[in-house]
């Protein structure tokens, strides 16, 4: 009983920790008004991973090609690549921008702003879009090559693992759009179909470069 008593208070701790943490980073990230930024990079990347993989999955059975192996690698090769660029191009541009702020403060004010509050909040907000920007194409193309990695293991046939992806895909896309439409104080739903509509013409486009080869 006393071990069970303090294992839980052990978890609480530690989420009470992690909470913190959050709130603090959160904190930071509003000081910094990065929040739309991140929001943005987030929702990018996230559309330009997914129909990546979905192009990859598309173009290989329209050509002819079954191999799971093949589609699951060329597709999350070039959605890690993208989002090993986003890091490095977001970390750049991002720090040049924040850098930037920061000087412009401290001629505004007459003060020496580094190690303040506001300093630690653009270095943090730095950090947060390059990983947000390298993250979120891995994490959108992993969700639209979920279906496949089930073939590799004999749960479902190729033929319906690929129906499905591109239905998660579409969906997943049209739910990126609904969130847009929700923090935009827009229309969800008219969002959500104008981005399922871009998917769903990529997906037309992958399938006639498949049929042309």
């Amino acid at each position: 009983m006393g071990n069970t008593s303090s294992l839980s208070g052990k978890i609480m701790d530690l989420v009470r920790i992690i909470y913190e943490k959050v709130e603090t980073l959160h904190d930071y990230l509003s000081a910094a008004e990065a929040m739309e930024i991140l929001r943005r990079y987030m929702v990018m990347n996230s559309f330009d991973g997914a129909l990546t993989m979905l192009g990859f999955i598309m173009g290989s059975y329209a050509a002819g090609g079954r191999d799971p192996h093949i589609i699951l690698s060329a597709g999350i090769s070039a959605s890690l690549a993208m989002g090993l660029s986003g890091f490095i191009g977001a970390l750049i541009t991002e720090k040049a921008e924040r850098e930037k702020r920061v000087k412009e403060l401290e001629k505004a004010l007459f003060a020496d702003l580094r190690g303040s509050y506001i300093d630690k909040a653009a270095k943090i907000t730095v950090i947060s879009a390059a990983i947000v920007d390298a993250l979120a194409p891995a994490a959108a193309a992993l969700i639209s090559a979920l279906p496949l990695v089930f073939t590799l293991y004999g749960l479902i046939s190729f033929d319906l693992a690929v129906a499905f992806s591109i239905t998660l895909t579409l969906a997943f896309i049209f739910m990126l759009g609904f969130y847009l439409g929700k923090v935009s104080g827009g229309q969800p739903w008219k969002y959500g179909l104008y981005m399922l509509t871009a998917g769903f013409i990529l997906s037309l486009i992958s399938n006639s470069i498949g049929f042309m080869r």
